[in-house]
């Protein structure tokens, strides 16, 4: 239900459909007695759109989000106990509608967290390997498509932890957690997507699994003007998406802290 409730909430609130909703809103508005009212949102949503594509407010939404947790330092780990194992959340890695029509794995737009995973997976060749995410639609579930793109690529099956069932962060956390069983003596390295790495961590956490950050994609802000109204509605689509997720997170009671700390 939640899961349902959440991505309905998400297709009205992103902000290029919202733009789009109050436009024809303010359209409706200009042929009726509230006329200014439809010329006062015109003008605000031209000059928000605007901004958006001139401005990197998408790269200062996400700076706070992807500079919470540090690129996981291997060269300092190496002081301590290799992990025990490895997760990886595996939202959006893969596309699966084009995955689905080829019929092999087909990276999608977060396909940089395979990276990070298998430079960490080669690093600790003991480490167990655990990849979360499963299919809302029709077809193979995400994590088995990363499995095997990650067989082919010469990682051992027996290696692997297959979970694919989870649909969101909380459920990669609790169903994950309940497929690798680790112990409280354990270390295990979380990789995901820097920006989406607060709310990792406050769910895993909630869950008494206190994983290791080793964020993937990490980049700092950029600054200085540009033209890009694609690109702007997106990072700035990404970055309201985690902050409204780490507040409805919260508010559900599925994290204990709004902010997690490093």
């Amino acid at each position: 239900m939640f899961f349902s409730v959440a991505k309905l909430f998400w297709a009205i609130a992103q902000p290029l459909n919202l733009a789009l909703i109050l436009l024809l809103l303010a359209t409706l508005l200009l042929w009726s007695p509230w006329r200014r009212i439809g010329i006062w949102l015109t003008s605000s949503v031209s000059l928000g759109l605007l901004a958006v594509a001139v401005l990197p407010i998408g790269h200062w939404l996400l700076a706070p989000l992807a500079g919470q947790f540090a690129p996981y330092d291997v060269a300092n780990s190496k002081q301590v106990d290799p992990p025990a194992g490895i997760v990886l959340l595996s939202g959006a890695v893969i596309n699966l509608k084009v995955s689905g029509q080829l019929g092999h794995a087909v990276p999608g737009h977060a396909a940089g967290r395979v990276v990070e995973f298998m430079r960490l997976a080669r690093t600790y060749p003991t480490a167990r390997l655990l990849i979360c995410g499963g299919n809302a639609g029709p077809g193979a579930p995400e994590a088995a498509l990363i499995a095997d793109y990650l067989v082919s690529r010469g990682v051992p099956r027996t290696r692997l932890l297959v979970e694919d069932k989870s649909l969101d962060t909380f459920e990669n956390a609790t169903l994950g957690r309940a497929l690798a069983k680790p112990s409280v003596e354990e270390r295990w390295l979380l990789v995901t997507s820097a920006w989406h790495m607060p709310r990792a961590m406050a769910v895993f956490r909630a869950q008494g699994w206190d994983v290791i950050a080793a964020p993937a994609m990490w980049r700092q802000s950029k600054t200085g003007l540009r033209f890009n109204p694609g690109g702007g509605l997106r990072l700035a689509g990404k970055a309201l998406h985690e902050y409204m997720g780490l507040l409805a997170y919260w508010l559900k009671g599925r994290s204990e802290t709004l902010w997690p700390a490093p």
